[in-house]
């Protein structure tokens, strides 16, 4: 990449790319972009968000520092009852007394975004320990407030939120094995590459490019942020958006933009 290409990734080129790619002007973006060749990303509106589903990331992370600590063993099964199923994911569907390990559990809260398998986790390895971590990781705007779906407690003002510029930080160490450690960094980033939702960052890439991410989605907000592996370099890409008009128009901007920013890095 030419110091040209690299001068001009700055605040003030990512909101004249966004004017110039957009086709739903109401919805409101949060961007980060971070070469990891380089030091530091460049973000646009950091605003704390609501998660939805990004909030996922940091409860896989936790859930890797308490299996390298002896707490937990993803080899145990849990029992999937009617209790503990909601919607969204696979889970949903499955009959009761199904078992599943943790390990299969953490992976179905990325992978599909399982939100039953997601809540078994959270009452397993505990709020109060996943937010610890969330501040371990020096995440300002990241809290976990709520199982998903729990619309009585978002009513109630207990929200999960995040940041672009968290979750960016946060796959930056996953990618510099500076998270947990090596072996748990890595095996975090292949559960996230290997992503059912690719409407949003992979959509418009080349078919071969690797792409470790996370999707999120609630009333009025979209999300995705990962990791894009390009053939000549890599980089953190995070989109989160509020006031979400046509979901079907923003999810085309964010494959957009995303094609727009790969082709300049």
């Amino acid at each position: 990449m030419s110091q040209a290409k690299v001068y001009c990734l700055s605040a003030e080129w990512l909101k004249e790319m966004l004017q110039n790619t957009v086709s739903e002007k109401q919805t409101v973006y949060s961007i980060y972009v971070e070469p990891l060749d380089q030091s530091g990303g460049v973000v646009l509106n950091p605003v704390k968000t609501r998660s939805a589903s990004l909030i996922k990331i940091f409860i896989m992370i936790e859930a890797f520092r308490q299996k390298n600590d002896g707490i937990l063993s993803f080899s145990e099964s849990v029992v999937i009852n009617q209790a503990v199923k909601v919607e969204g994911g696979s889970l949903f569907n499955v009959p009761d007394g199904t078992e599943k390990t943790i390990q299969e559990l953490i992976e179905r809260m990325i992978v599909e975004s399982d939100n039953s398998a997601t809540n078994i986790l959270i009452d397993k390895i505990g709020m109060h320990e996943i937010n610890a971590t969330i501040n371990h990781l020096g995440c300002q705007d990241t809290v976990l407030q709520r199982k998903m779906l729990d619309f009585a407690s978002a009513a109630a003002g207990r929200e999960n939120y995040t940041s672009v510029k968290d979750v960016g930080i946060t796959l930056t160490k996953l990618y510099n094995q500076k998270c947990l450690d090596p072996k748990s960094d890595q095996a975090m980033l292949d559960i996230l590459a290997r992503q059912e939702v690719n409407d949003r960052i992979p959509a418009y890439l080349p078919r071969d490019i690797r792409v470790a991410h996370k999707t999120g989605e609630l009333d009025g907000a979209l999300h995705d942020c990962g990791i894009v592996y390009g053939r000549h370099r890599h980089f953190v890409l995070c989109f989160m958006t509020q006031q979400v008009g046509d979901e079907s128009k923003v999810l085309g901007d964010m494959a957009r933009m995303a094609k727009v920013i790969y082709d300049a890095l």
